[in-house]
């Protein structure tokens, strides 16, 4: 895949609850728009709410008119599966999200692991501290890297500040690949990104907010 001025990334924060999305500019590296996708409630059957959440991805990446040219990534697993039956479902919320894109043609490479972001722009390493802390590590980072987000009057929701730093490390990471002319999947796939390997729908209108440029 030859990456353009044109080319765009879709950062994912996958979850069966409220999946944060942040569309990326390759040419200027900086979120365009993003949003959460709210599937149906758990009081609905799991097929339903699936289908629901893939209706609402396809219809994302039709609005945006991916094509070969883009690029989705989508954060990978936590290293501890404290809980096996919520991670197997957040996989196949992954599983969606990554399928729409290739039957779009969109490039998939790889996954980032939620440890990766902790670690490279969180600045957190050794032992995992409580989810509250890291949240609002991430909060304050976001702020740093992307000024826009704070001339928005409503708060964003922490799937969107998740699915932003998911972004800003995925842009890195390809344009590291373009720096050492190396495949896309040579800097996404590793041990540490790719441990899906590990594993054997009232409905709410997406949240849709155009960040304002700097």
């Amino acid at each position: 895949m030859k990456l353009s001025n044109n080319t765009r990334l879709l950062a994912i924060d996958p979850s069966l609850t409220a999946s944060g999305w942040a569309l990326f500019s390759l040419a200027s590296c900086k979120p365009q728009q993003a949003g959460v996708i709210y599937p149906p409630k758990s009081s609905y059957p799991l097929a339903y709410r699936l289908k629901k959440l893939q209706e609402e991805v396809e219809t994302l990446l039709t609005e945006f008119s991916f094509t070969n040219s883009d690029i989705l990534v989508c954060e990978a697993a936590a290293t501890i599966i404290r809980n096996p039956m919520s991670a197997m479902k957040v996989e196949r919320v992954r599983g969606i999200f990554e399928t729409v894109a290739r039957s779009n043609g969109c490039l998939v490479p790889g996954r980032i692991n939620p440890r990766t972001v902790q670690s490279e722009l969180l600045g957190m390493s050794g032992k995992q501290l409580p989810r509250k802390e890291v949240k609002e590590q991430a909060r304050l980072v976001a702020e740093k890297l992307f000024p826009q987000i704070n001339s928005n009057k409503k708060k964003l929701p922490q799937d969107v500040i998740d699915a932003l730093l998911i972004g800003e490390l995925a842009i890195n990471r390809i344009r590291l690949a373009g720096q050492t002319n190396s495949p896309l999947s040579a800097v996404f796939d590793s041990k540490e990104d790719i441990n899906q390997k590990n594993y054997s729908q009232n409905f709410n209108p997406r949240n849709k907010r155009k960040l304002p440029r700097r």
